[in-house]
């Protein structure tokens, strides 16, 4: 059971510069299902005050806000090698996404299951691949390597089967058990220490054009065991399927992370 009133304590310590109304946030945790402490009491509280404050439309909410957007704007973005303008657009957009809609404002889905600066950049990087994918000038390679390390569009949301999910996981540990081990570490510092293709390079003694040729392997490799395993057989149809799992927020790239981190023991 969730301990409410000790939550409003907690996140009220951490935010003392955001007053907001103890009913409002005490009805915004209990809507959601938050990871929580052997006491009951939710591990993210302050995030979650800090989230349902700017959904209110408190000032110093909203600034504090877009001062962590900014602030993870740089490492999220840090592979798209986007131009100022890009970035720019990402961060106004992501802005938009979070407190507008287009149906209802992103925010909203935040459940503080995980902390809020990985789900923001989460969602600065899903915008700035749809905004990617949208331009002209768009490197294909190096938005398909972006994708696949990329969390999904909201990696705390878990609307598929769980039928689907376990044939998505035993899928992807089946196409990564047989990498050769350089190829995994490759795969790991892109994934989980968001190194550059010139950065791994720089650190494994590689050519850049080497440790692109290893990851879009892996990418080859992961999706022909998840055609095999979800029994599509046309590439139109295998991106149908992720399509659904990536709106299901619980897709090829976030169980991909998933298991790299267990595997590193991080």
């Amino acid at each position: 059971m969730v301990q409410l009133g000790r939550a409003l304590d907690v996140a009220q310590s951490a935010h003392r510069d955001l007053p907001l109304d103890s009913g409002v946030f005490r009805s915004f945790v209990a809507g959601r299902a938050p990871a929580l402490d052997p006491e009951g009491v939710p591990v993210h509280a302050a995030d979650l005050y800090l989230a349902c404050a700017a959904l209110e439309g408190h000032q110093a909410a909203l600034e504090h806000l877009d001062g962590r957007l900014r602030a993870l704007l740089p490492r999220a973005l840090r592979r798209l090698r986007l131009d100022d303008e890009l970035r720019s657009e990402v961060l106004q957009r992501t802005r938009e996404r979070l407190l507008l809609g287009p149906r209802r404002p992103k925010l909203a889905e935040y459940q503080g299951r995980g902390g809020l600066d990985s789900w923001l950049r989460s969602v600065l990087l899903r915008v700035a691949l749809n905004l990617l994918g949208a331009s002209r000038g768009a490197e294909p390679e190096h938005r398909s390597l972006a994708e696949l390390a990329a969390p999904g569009l909201d990696p705390e949301a878990s609307l598929l089967r769980r039928a689907e999910h376990v044939v998505l996981r035993s899928a992807l540990v089946e196409a990564l058990g047989g990498l050769e081990p350089r190829t995994r570490h490759f795969l790991s510092l892109y994934v989980l220490e968001g190194l550059t293709l010139e950065e791994i390079g720089r650190r494994e003694g590689a050519h850049k054009s080497t440790v692109s040729r290893a990851l879009s392997g892996v990418r080859a490799r992961v999706l022909s065991e998840l055609r095999r395993s979800f029994r599509v057989g046309h590439d139109a149809e295998l991106q149908a399927t992720l399509a659904v799992l990536a709106e299901a927020g619980s897709d090829l790239p976030w169980v991909l992370h998933e298991l790299l981190a267990g595997s590193t023991g991080r």
